[in-house]
C-alpha cells in the first residue's frame, strides 16, 4: 500500500484511491482494514494479492470507467464482493494504469481465493493473446 500510494517525480498526478470496497483512502487506514480481514485466517502467510492493468500509451479513462473495468476483472479472477480490495490510479509518462490490491481472504466467510491459473485467467480477461500448448 505504501508503494502504490507513494508519489514519484514520474507521476503526472499523485497516485489516488479511485475505487474498490474499502473505506480508507491512505496507506495506514487501508493496511488496518486488510489486517482485520487477515485475522480471520492466521494460517495464510500471504493474504495480499496485487496486480495492475495498463492502458496503451496516450489512452485515458475516467475513474468511473476504471472502477467498472476493475470490478469486472476482479469477478473474472474469482474474487467476490466480500474480498476487500482497492484500486489506485497512476498516471505517468508511459500512460495510465491502476494497481489492484486485494485480500485473498473473504472478509465474511474466511474462504481463501487460491488463485489457480491466474496468468491464464488474467490473459483471457483482458483479451491478450494466450499461449496454448502445441501438439506435434
Amino acid at each position: 500500500m505504501k508503494y502504490v500510494l507513494k508519489s514519484g517525480s514520474h507521476h503526472r498526478e499523485a497516485p489516488s484511491v479511485i475505487g474498490g470496497n474499502m473505506t480508507g483512502d491512505c496507506a495506514k487506514e487501508l493496511i488496518a482494514e486488510f489486517d482485520t480481514a487477515s485475522e480471520l485466517r492466521k494460517d495464510i502467510a500471504k493474504p495480499a494479492w496485487h496486480n495492475s492493468l495498463r492502458l496503451p500509451h496516450g489512452d485515458k479513462l475516467s475513474n468511473e470507467k476504471w472502477k467498472s473495468i476493475a470490478d469486472d476483472y476482479m469477478h473474472r479472477m474469482g474474487f467476490s464482493d466480500t474480498h476487500l480490495r482497492c484500486y489506485v490510479l497512476h498516471d505517468d509518462h508511459v500512460g495510465q494504469h491502476i494497481h489492484i490490491i486485494a485480500n485473498r481472504i473473504n472478509s465474511v466467510s474466511g474462504k481463501v481465493n487460491l488463485g489457480r491459473h491466474e496468468s491464464l485467467k488474467s490473459g483471457r480477461s483482458v483479451n491478450r493473446p494466450v499461449l496454448v500448448p502445441c501438439i506435434f
